[in-house]
């Protein structure tokens, strides 16, 4: 798993933090923290796996042919109460909910998108992003107060785009790669960091018809085939 294990673990409340950056380095200090008043019983992770089903003409099976691993889903439950003092105090749940959802849901206009949300429960280190949140009230007072609250909150893994290409493996050499050249690129160290072998590069500039590889404009898109047609 990715970013789940922290490097030491202590008994503490689940708090969720908010972040302007999904490298989580700058807190969004209007929105601060969120730490639940009951520690959930349990959080589940769904893991994916994203293939294309490529299935002959006549034929009862698939090829099944894998396209990606999927982000992690995180689903945590737990329990906002309005009757049970916490410290001494009662918590207002409809303050309680707001903030919450200052934290993971609410829009951000200077970011022109929600918060990131780094959770962390004991040895639980998660950096996500909130997918869903679901809120049931199931207690009220007489004048219809809601006093107690159900939240079930779904997180979607979220890490950079290095680390994803990573942990994808999109640099295996038996994967067709599509790279847009930047500034000062060079084609022989591109193909170096695919085929993680410097004897590529002219074979990979002949299947792309470049007539000048030592110089590359930026923009230009050059395809890079599986190792095994490189050669052909």
């Amino acid at each position: 798993m990715v970013d789940i294990i922290s490097e030491t673990g202590h008994l503490t409340k689940l708090t969720l933090t908010a972040y302007k950056n999904n490298n989580f380095t700058q807190k969004d200090p209007d929105a601060g923290e969120y730490a639940t008043m009951f520690n959930p019983a349990s959080i589940s992770v769904k893991l994916q796996i994203d293939r294309e089903e490529k299935q002959a003409n006549g034929s009862t099976s698939s090829e099944m042919q894998f396209k990606m691993i999927k982000p992690q889903d995180y689903t945590i439950e737990f329990v906002i109460d309005g009757v049970k003092p916490v410290n001494g105090e009662k918590k207002e749940v409809p303050a309680e909910v707001q903030k919450l959802l200052k934290v993971v849901y609410t829009y951000k206009s200077d970011q022109h998108k929600p918060n990131y949300v780094m959770v962390r429960f004991g040895s639980v280190l998660l950096k996500c992003v909130l997918k869903t949140v679901d809120i049931t009230y199931n207690l009220f007072s007489p004048n219809a107060k809601p006093l107690r609250a159900i939240v079930i909150c779904i997180f979607t893994s979220c890490i950079d785009q290095e680390l994803s290409e990573l942990i994808n493996s999109k640099n295996s050499p038996d994967l067709t790669h599509k790279r847009i050249v930047k500034d000062g690129d060079k084609l022989i160290s591109m193909a170096n960091n695919i085929y993680r072998n410097n004897d590529y590069y002219m074979d990979v500039a002949r299947k792309n018809k470049l007539n000048n590889f030592r110089k590359m404009e930026s923009g230009t898109e050059v395809f890079f085939p599986p190792l095994k047609k490189a050669t052909k």
